[in-house]
């Protein structure tokens, strides 16, 4: 059992708040690295993970990030303390692993947060803002990400945000989707998802619109979508639209009300009856709350997916058991991990000391022995030499490994 209280997490999720607070807490990339290289020079370390789903701090050791991460969300307007978790030790680890391996997202199982820790992961490593026990840990999580979708019913069913905003737009308009005229924003991670879904649902008549034209025309290609379009074609194109999948990584929002409004009334002209949905993917959210409120426009965010495509615990309880034991196996490695870490620096002064210890020896011996060959003194410190490393080989290996008996 995972025993070290060295780990830590420190954060807000979808379990604790809702989009409009998890938006206020979103980190940008240059905020990121700002912090990652403060913690840098000052020797700690610390992951930082900002996704649709929750903003989280990590970090190894004993300093104590919360007064800053508490600072930090009540700058960007998060009073109400509540919504902030803490969890250490084993807590922590078993935390992290559930979110490796979907277990914590508001669409059970999906995919991209496998990709989304490794970056954030990747990116404190590229900043010296890891250690080797931090690494052990984030390593161990995405072994136990990947070994939950390849052994479990969840890599069976593979399931993505991107995909469930789909099959909202297929649950609306049913066979009529193939035909039905739809726009992705963005040329991200989000947007290839909702590409790859709507490919795989039939659908022909796609719209991919992005602020870098010639980076979304290479994305299109890959799925099909062959009308590319730059980002002053934005409102013609909601108006052109029944339905639109918002995933850009903008800071704001990129369809205020005022745009939906006035596409909507160009398109009431035309199709007075026909509903426009706007599905929103992002955080912070690409979609104004207040476009909800334009007559005929249906708005869906991450919460409202998670309503309708999170599975009930009935449902989700055999998954959940199969990748709880996955989860209990890999964390169970790391402990022994983190032993054989921490017993790395005395195993190296032990062999200094032993293999020390036989020089001596040996000298004493050949210093007994003035009429002896070279080649015959250097077989006896070979042989001093390889007796060091025959006894203590499987003394290091057992500690490392955890096995003692």
């Amino acid at each position: 059992m995972f025993q070290d209280p060295s780990f830590h997490v420190i954060g807000v999720s979808h379990h604790t708040a809702g989009v409009g607070v998890r938006e206020q807490l979103a980190v940008g990339p240059e905020d990121a690295d700002a912090l990652l290289e403060r913690e840098r020079a000052a020797g700690r370390s610390a992951v930082l993970l900002s996704t649709c789903n929750r903003c989280e701090l990590y970090w190894w050791g004993e300093h104590d990030h919360e007064p800053a991460f508490r600072a930090f969300a009540a700058g960007r307007g998060l009073l109400d303390g509540r919504a902030i978790e803490r969890r250490d030790g084993a807590a922590a680890v078993r935390h992290l692993y559930g979110v490796a391996a979907g277990l914590e997202s508001q669409i059970l199982g999906e995919t991209e947060i496998l990709g989304q820790v490794r970056r954030a992961w990747d990116r404190a490593r590229l900043a010296g803002a890891s250690d080797r026990c931090t690494d052990a840990v984030f390593s161990g999580a995405l072994a136990a990400g990947r070994r939950v979708r390849h052994e479990t019913g969840l890599g069976r069913h593979p399931v993505s945000v991107s995909g469930a905003a789909v099959r909202q737009a297929a649950a609306l308009w049913g066979p009529d989707l193939a035909e039905c005229p739809v726009l992705v924003l963005g040329a991200g991670e989000a947007a290839e998802g909702a590409l790859r879904a709507l490919h795989e649902a039939g659908a022909r008549r796609v719209v991919l619109l992005n602020r870098t034209p010639e980076r979304a025309a290479v994305l299109g290609a890959a799925w099909g979508t062959a009308d590319v379009r730059g980002w002053d074609a934005l409102e013609a194109s909601v108006a052109e639209a029944d339905v639109v999948i918002a995933a850009t990584a903008a800071p704001h929002a990129v369809l205020p009300v005022e745009l939906v409004a006035a596409a909507q009334a160009r398109r009431e002209a035309r199709h007075p009856t026909r509903a426009l949905l706007l599905l929103d993917l992002c955080v912070p959210r690409n979609v104004a709350p207040e476009a909800a409120r334009v007559p005929g426009v249906r708005v869906v965010d991450l919460d409202g997916l998670q309503t309708r495509y999170c599975p009930g615990e009935a449902r989700a309880a055999p998954v959940l058991a199969e990748a709880e034991r996955v989860l209990a196996e890999e964390i169970a490695r790391l402990d022994v991990r983190l032993r054989g870490l921490a017993a790395s620096p005395r195993l190296a002064e032990l062999h200094a000391q032993a293999a020390g210890l036989a020089a001596e020896e040996v000298a004493r011996v050949l210093s007994r022995c003035p009429d002896l060959e070279s080649h015959h003194r250097d077989a006896m410190r070979e042989m001093a030499e390889r007796l060091v490393q025959r006894v203590l080989y499987p003394v290091s290996r057992a500690v490392r490994s955890g096995d003692f008996d």
